[in-house]
This record gives structure tokens, sequence and C-alpha cells, in this order.
């Protein structure tokens, strides 16, 4: 699938800066799954950007400009060429930390919503199955804007089934262009990876493009720094 990206990230501050330093997690990569073509970020200013990598392996940009600034919009384009996955990621794809690491307990958003989704699969043995089962309950349970609570109740559960979790950020193709998306990935013994959006109650397919993953919403936000 071709995913067209043109999307406008808009970061305000709450009173003029005589310089700035900004993180972003925009830019997806090529990999097993995915190939990228003509990415560029366009800041709305004279500003100097870095590419790098976080401590979980995502492309990081780092964005310096200088003042007074009171607010950056950065331009963001570019094409994402998916291929069918069944929501499973190649085991080609770059790993740099255990899935271990993703075991570690965090917040739990909705107490509630968690223990719903886990009874939703209580009578099932088998791991995917039952973390689709979950899947469909938080779904089900969707607010209009209730994708964090929905991507990190989803990875609580999972965790508490005893199965790594992560959070994942990208871009979602949506009528003949895409938006800003997130979603989750669960690890199962003898699969890997495994993309899970509760959001649209689906696995996360080929009209997912992947930028970014951690452990938990603070680690994939599309921009942080001051």
């Amino acid at each position: 699938m071709r995913i067209v990206i043109d999307h406008t990230l808009t970061v305000d501050f709450p009173f003029a800066r005589s310089s700035v330093a900004l993180s972003l997690r925009v830019t997806p990569e090529d990999s097993h799954d995915q190939t990228v073509s003509g990415w560029r970020i366009g800041p709305d200013c004279d500003a100097r950007l870095r590419t790098g990598r976080d401590g979980y392996g995502n492309v990081l940009t780092m964005v310096y400009a200088e003042g007074p600034i009171d607010g950056i919009q950065f331009h963001v384009t570019g094409e994402v060429f998916t291929g069918p996955s069944s929501g499973i990621l190649s085991a080609a794809h770059p790993e740099p930390l255990p899935p271990a690491l993703f075991l570690r307990p965090g917040d739990d958003p909705v107490p509630e919503l968690t223990a719903l989704a886990i009874e939703a699969g209580e009578a099932v043995n088998d791991p995917i199955e039952r973390l689709h089962l979950a899947n469909v309950a938080l779904h089900r349970r969707a607010d209009a804007d209730s994708s964090d609570v929905l991507v990190g109740s989803f990875v609580t559960v999972a965790r508490r089934l005893s199965r790594p979790a992560r959070c994942v950020s990208g871009y979602l193709a949506v009528d003949g262009g895409s938006r800003p998306h997130i979603w989750a990935e669960a690890y199962v013994d003898g699969i890997g990876w495994v993309g899970f959006d509760p959001v649209l109650g689906l696995s996360a397919g080929e009209d997912h493009a992947r930028v970014a993953s951690a452990l938990d919403l603070a680690g994939i936000a599309a921009v942080s720094g001051v």
C-alpha cells in the first residue's frame, strides 16, 4: 500500500523564548515491512536539524532555533510503501532491546477498562486469540478522543498476561491520505511482535506506517523538549 503523508505539526510556547531545542519522532525508516520515499521535515523558521536515534532505536530529529520565538510549525511530507503483514512485525526488524524489557509495569489508565479487557479472554488459552479479544473489548468501549487510554490500556492488559508490550506511533492511511496514529505491539513466543490497534479494534496491518515504539506513550511523543 502507498501511504501519502502530508502533515503539519504545530508547537506553541506559552511565551517567546530566546532559543529552543526540540526532539521530533515523526520519521519512519526503511525496513522489511515498509519503504520510505521523499521524506522531508520543513520548519517555518530558520532552524538546524540533526538526525540521530533515541534509546529505543527510533529515528530522532533534533531541532535547534534561535529566538525570540513563540512557536514553530513543521510540514512533514513523504510516502511510505507497505506490504501485507497480518500485523506481524518482520523478524528482520532491528530490535536493540530484549522483549523482556517491555514487561515492566507502568501506569494503568483506567483499571476498570483493563479488568474488562482481561475478562473478555478468560475462557481462551491461545495467547494471540486472547490478545485479539482484549483488543476488540477495548475498541467497543472507545470514546471519541480516547486513543491514549485505549493504547495504554492494551499495553497494561498484555503485560498483566505476561506478554511484553509497547506503544507505537506512526501514520494511518485514511481516504487517500493519512493522519498521525498510535497503536500497540505485543510479543508472542514463536511469532514475534504483533501489532494491535484498539482504536480500530483490528490488527495493525499494511495501512499502518510505523515510526516509533517505546515502553510508554511519552516515549513515542511526536515532539518533546523546550
